[in-house]
Order: C-alpha cells, then structure tokens, then sequence
C-alpha cells in the first residue's frame, strides 16, 4: 500500500463570497504523478509576500491545483475573511495545496529564513 502524503488544502469556502478557507486532503504519489502537468524546484526571498490572490485557472489546463511541498524554511498563508485573515505556517516537510479560484483568494509571506520548495501543477481540484 502506497504511503499517505498528508496535505493542507486552501480552497473556496462554501459562502456566497466563497472565502478562502483551510482544509485537509490526502494524496498518494502514484495520485500526484498521475495528475501532473508540471514540477520546479523554487527557492523564495526571506520575507517575501503578496497580498490576496487566487490560484487562478490554467488558460490551457482549466481548474488546476498548485501543490507545493517545503524542503527548506518555510512559509505563511493568510485565509478567511480580508479584514480577519486567520495565519498557517508551513515548514519543512510540509504539504500545501492551493484551489481558491474564486473570492478574494489568499495572501502568503516568505519566512525569515526563506523558502526552498517543490512546486508541482496539477490537473483538476483536489477535494
């Protein structure tokens, strides 16, 4: 039996305003390779961030989720409601997928230390 890869997914909440929310998923590698359209290795600034945004659609893929895995450092996520977004750290080794297309999305900051990832496209939305 293939091992569980337990991962954090941001998506659209079910609200009318369809905020962003964190949820939880499982994937197998066998999962992941089956639908991946791309992989790159990203290292990102220390304190880098971007204000709300969504994982938008692919023009050629459709609805795509953008898993990444982090192998150095590690990064923040901001959900839920623009004026009270609630914060998640992900450190080394963790999974975090994004699917939010829709609402007012999410934010993110690089840690202090930086952020060394996998970042992976996959078709479809993980639920």
């Amino acid at each position: 039996m293939e091992e569980a890869i337990n991962v954090s997914l941001v998506r659209c909440g079910v609200n009318p305003l369809k905020r962003s929310e964190m949820a939880g998923t499982v994937l197998t590698a066998s999962l992941i390779e089956e639908k991946l359209i791309s992989v790159v290795e990203q290292k990102l600034v220390a304190d880098e961030a971007k204000g709300l945004h969504l994982a938008a659609t692919h023009p050629d893929h459709g609805q795509v989720t953008y898993l990444q895995e982090v192998t150095e450092g590690g990064f923040f996520v901001y959900v839920g409601e623009p004026d009270a977004l609630e914060e998640h750290w992900f450190g080394t080794g963790t999974w975090v997928a994004f699917n939010d297309d829709a609402g007012s999305g999410h934010a993110s900051k690089v840690g202090p230390e930086g952020c060394t990832r996998t970042f992976r496209m996959l078709r479809g939305h993980l639920s």
